[in-house]
Parts: structure tokens; C-alpha cells; sequence
């Protein structure tokens, strides 16, 4: 079933209200009233003249206002309040919360002035350690090689950043992480079972074996994902940190659009003067993985 009466969650720390099943998400207690931060509803999209794109997946009609189109569904992104979810026939729930939880909800939080990188987030001794780089590079994988000795994942595939009196810090995002069935019984890898999953999806919401912190973990050190055939960690130029914290924001697409930019120049210069952003080469191999953290855990103690 696609829809329900609506229902309570909490993310990123708001209240959601939703007319979708989302069993990736926390449960609020008492009812989805009107003092939810967002509302996700199922319904109709009347989408106005677009001004401006991206890559043909995001559109953009205002900084409060973008339109995602993919195959099976199109979505509504409004006011940093609202997500509006037109299915294009029988969809599997599954494959919506994909959507939901994952683009739509990205933009969402960049609607509401969250500062998103394109990044998973794990929590070494107490402090956020995120992974970067583009979709397919293994953001995802890396965490899970993390929580595989143990170490708690904060965030997977998205990294929301606030700046405070104490230096950048994550915000923990949903207690799951996404992973192939196989992956997940080679590895036999610490997490519940996922729930209405869909043969459509090579990957599921698996849920992670422990509560999510409810205050911002600090950020210490971002490393950028690149495939070698060997192990190499290494500092950028210090005029090369900010380009690729700019390469990985979340809604890079977007930064046509000047105010959006200037903005997004000035977290990114902030974040590359208050951590460190390396290069982390490594082969794509999951049995180098308990080497992959050794290497990056090593890093961090030659430098803390």
C-alpha cells in the first residue's frame, strides 16, 4: 500500500509528518498534527513555468521551490516544508521512500539552510569522520567497513553540517544504512532486518543495531573517495580543499542560481579552514576493507 493516514517521525531533528509509511524513520510519539517542520503527501503536482535546471533530474523555479522527475515518479520540493509525491502508476512503497528519504529530503534540508554534503559520516572515538564523493564511488561501502569493527555510522550517502561556537559538526541522519542482501550475509553485517522491501531495489534500508545521538557530533576530517590500486592517504592543497568540498555539496546542480552559490562558496571556505580534507586512495576490493580502516584509523592517530 502506498499511502496511510498520516503519520509522526522525527529526521535530522524534525518532526515529519507523513502520509507515507517510513519505517526507516524514529516514531514520534502523539499525533501528525500541523506542528510538524515537514509534511510528505501523496498527491498531484502542478509544476509552474521552470526558470532553470540541472542536469535534467532537478529543476529549479526558486530557491524554495524544485521539481525532481524520474522514471516511476515526480516530486515536489517546497518552502523547506512540504515534499509532494506523484507516483507514475503502481509504484512499490520502496522504491518512494528511495526518493524520499533520499533526493527529495536532501533538498529539503537545503531549502531549510542546512549546509549537505554528498558524503556518509561514521564516528570514530566520539568524533564525525565523512567519506566524499560521487554516487557509485563507496560512500556507502566505507561506512559499512566502519561499522563492520564496530564503529558507529552516523550517516549514510548524506552528511548535514551546522556551524556552531565549536567548530563544524554532523547532524546524524536515519538510523539505516542502504546495502545489497549478498553484501550484507557475506559480511554478516551488524544490522536489523529491512522492512516492505521490493524486488525492484538491488539495495534496502537496512536498519543500523543502535540509536542515533541526538546532539551534532563534531567534524574532525573529510577524506575524498578515488579507486587505485593501491592504498594512499594524502593532504590536499590548501586552494584545492575548497574545490572539492564545492564538487561534493549535495545540490552542486543548483549553484546556478547566485544567491544559492555565494552562500554555498562561504560554508565550503569555512568547513576546508576548520578540518582537514584529504585525498584517500584505495583499491575496490570488499576484502581490503578491514585494511581500508586500518589505514584511515591510523591516519587519524598520527594526527589527533
Amino acid at each position: 500500500m502506498r499511502a496511510t493516514s498520516a503519520r509522526s517521525y522525527s529526521a535530522f531533528g524534525l518532526t515529519v509528518r507523513s502520509d507515507l509509511d517510513l519505517p526507516e524513520l524514529p516514531r514520534q510519539d502523539g499525533s501528525a498534527g500541523e506542528r510538524a517542520d515537514v509534511a510528505i503527501t501523496v498527491g498531484e503536482i502542478d509544476r509552474p513555468e521552470l526558470t532553470e535546471c540541472d542536469d535534467g533530474t532537478v529543476e529549479y523555479a526558486g530557491p524554495d521551490e524544485y521539481y525532481l522527475t524520474y522514471e516511476v515518479v515526480d516530486v515536489a520540493v517546497r518552502d523547506g516544508r512540504e515534499i509532494v509525491v506523484a507516483p507514475k502508476g503502481d509504484v512499490p512503497n520502496e522504491i518512494l521512500r528511495h526518493v524520499v528519504l533520499g533526493p527529495a529530503f536532501n533538498h529539503l534540508l537545503h531549502q531549510r539552510g542546512h549546509f549537505v554534503l554528498h558524503a556518509s559520516v561514521v564516528d570514530v572515538d566520539g568524533s564525525a569522520v565523512a567519506f566524499l564523493g560521487e554516487s557509485g564511488q563507496g560512500k556507502t561501502t566505507t561506512a559499512m567497513a566502519f561499522l563492520l569493527e564496530g564503529y558507529r555510522v552516523l550517516s549514510d550517502d548524506v552528511a548535514t553540517i551546522a556551524f556552531g561556537d565549536d567548530g563544524p559538526a554532523v547532524r546524524s541522519g536515519y538510523p539505516a544504512i542502504k546495502l545489497d542482501p549478498a553484501v550484507v550475509d557475506r559480511f554478516d553485517v551488524p544490522v536489523g532486518e529491512p522492512r516492505e522491501i521490493s524486488d525492484a531495489r538491488e539495495r534496502h534500508f537496512y536498519p543500523l543495531p543502535y540509536e542515533q545521538p541526538s546532539e551534532p557530533v563534531r567534524l574532525e576530517r573529510s577524506y575524498v573517495l578515488e579507486d587505485a590500486e593501491r592504498f594512499e592517504i594524502a593532504d590536499f592543497r590548501p586552494e584545492m580543499r575548497m574545490m572539492k568540498l564545492i564538487e561534493n555539496t549535495y545540490t552542486a546542480g543548483l549553484l546556478s542560481d547566485d544567491a544559492t552559490a555565494v552562500s554555498n562558496f562561504g560554508q565550503c571556505a569555512e568547513l576546508a579552514a576548520a578540518i582537514d580534507v584529504k585525498h584517500l586512495r584505495r583499491p575496490r576490493d570488499l576484502e581490503e576493507l578491514p585494511r581500508l580502516v586500518e589505514r584511515v584509523i591510523e591516519d587519524l592517530e598520527d594526527t589527533w
